[in-house]
């Protein structure tokens, strides 16, 4: 029989409680290291560099939120200031995360009164490290408890930090039109895929190309053009500002590839499998990494730099053009299936939206007060996040669109992003056809908000 407990004494909670609270740190640290070179690539920008400041009304408005003064400043003496406030959230000494005071003071007590309340985000990360390491906390209240507080310095730190700066840099989110799923890939055009998590690359791989000068050349080899896609959460991202289409989630990055018909692949960081190196090989694909956080064997490594970072783009796009010769035609199948999805809602774009069903007579705009109205009237039960990816051992998506399908009919209103996301795109939840899957009331709110 198992013994109860290990050779040190630790029972099954305990040793459940530490490794919890080991991916709660890991997830941290990945989530937050994207905000930190988010931040550093802001002190980079400048007007006549590779990365400006696109959103500067949202700028001027976290500067006053942060006490930074704005009065007859340059903007982007606010935007590097701006940038050395949010870098001092990730090892300031004392004081807990600025954004905690973005959520409701009820809540904020709440978080007190547990003592969760999140100080700088990497001293969570090390409280996290030091107290699941060898001869340190057993009881597993207390491991969780850490957990908590080490997810809130994520979630109120290190992810809000990176959605608002991503906006300062790329600008803020509006609707599009796109489509999902693997029929975006296109047989006649050259096909890039940017897959990852970190916009800093996808936006100037993109942006490079839309040049002229490049679409010209692809042309000249054959192919009618360029046709970018995204994977997972650069997907996301490249899809809400540019319309970029979305070849799929996690699951299906080796997919993509397998159609034949992918010239490169270019990747940042974060959900990258390293079998797309010894796939890639088995087709004319180019896959390439751009990240020292993420190091694969047999990748072609070209590390990205912000200083130089629009010419490495455009680099990388010639790269996939010549390639586009080398397509073996007798190896292509690109799946027709694709969906059509409407994207794009920040929080700046579902309040402007439900401004359009406010009542200014009696209420004041620029709030989400329609919604919880509709949700204390009974007319809806709720809403929920539904984030995070698909996941091998049970068949893709499934779990994903049986819980979003039921939530639907239960009027309860779903905001997703990551692969969930994708996962409502490829089965066609985000649609306005998709309001006939919910219930009475979840299906009036859409009506009246369109």
């Amino acid at each position: 029989p198992k013994a109860s407990r290990g050779i040190c004494g630790a029972d099954a909670h305990a040793i459940a409680g530490r490794n919890y609270l080991r991916m709660v740190a890991a997830g941290t640290s990945a989530h937050s290291d994207h905000a930190r070179e988010i931040l550093h690539i802001l002190h980079t920008s400048s007007a006549d560099g590779n990365y400006h400041v696109r959103d500067e009304q949202k700028l001027l408005r976290l500067a006053l939120e942060w006490e930074i003064p704005t009065e007859g400043r340059d903007i982007y003496d606010i935007a590097h200031e701006v940038a050395e406030v949010g870098l001092q959230e990730f090892g300031k000494s004392f004081g807990t995360q600025l954004f905690l005071k973005r959520a409701t003071k009820e809540r904020q007590q709440v978080w007190h009164d547990q003592g969760i309340e999140p100080r700088a985000i990497d001293r969570e990360i090390a409280t996290a490290m030091h107290m699941t390491h060898m001869g340190n906390t057993a009881d597993p209240e207390f491991l969780v408890r850490q957990g908590l507080r080490t997810s809130l310095s994520n979630g109120w730190g290190g992810s809000m930090l990176g959605t608002e700066i991503t906006d300062i840099l790329f600008g803020t989110p509006t609707v599009r039109t796109t489509e999902g799923n693997l029929g975006v890939l296109e047989k006649d055009m050259v096909n890039i895929v940017v897959h990852g998590h970190d916009p800093v690359f996808s936006e100037m791989v993109v942006t490079a190309a839309e040049v002229k000068e490049l679409v010209d050349y692809a042309k000249s080899k054959g192919a009618k053009g360029i046709n970018m896609v995204g994977l997972c959460c650069t997907a996301n991202e490249v899809a809400m500002r540019h319309g970029v289409r979305m070849a799929g989630n996690f699951l299906q990055q080796e997919n993509a590839i397998l159609t034949g018909v992918v010239e490169m692949m270019c990747v940042d960081v974060q959900c990258i499998f390293p079998s797309l190196a010894p796939l890639s090989e088995c087709f004319h694909t180019k896959f390439v990494t751009s990240s020292p956080i993420a190091r694969i064997p047999g990748s072609i490594y070209i590390e990205f730099k912000p200083e130089t970072a629009f010419d490495q783009a455009k680099d990388l796009i010639r790269m996939a053009i010549d390639n586009f010769q080398n397509r073996d035609n007798a190896k292509t199948y690109i799946p027709p299936t694709k969906q059509t999805a409407v994207v794009g809602y920040p929080t700046e774009q579902i309040i402007k939206q439900l401004d359009g069903v406010t009542n200014s007579h009696l209420d004041e705009i620029g709030s989400y007060k329609p919604a919880i109205d509709a949700i204390k009237a009974g007319v809806l039960r709720g809403a929920v996040a539904i984030v995070g990816c698909n996941n091998p051992r049970v068949r893709p998506d499934y779990s994903h669109f049986e819980i979003m399908k039921e939530l639907l009919a239960n009027d309860v209103l779903i905001v997703a992003t990551g692969c969930a996301a994708q996962v409502a795109t490829k089965a066609g939840l985000l649609n306005k056809e998709a309001k006939y899957l919910c219930g009475d009331g979840l299906r009036r709110v859409c009506e009246l908000a369109d």
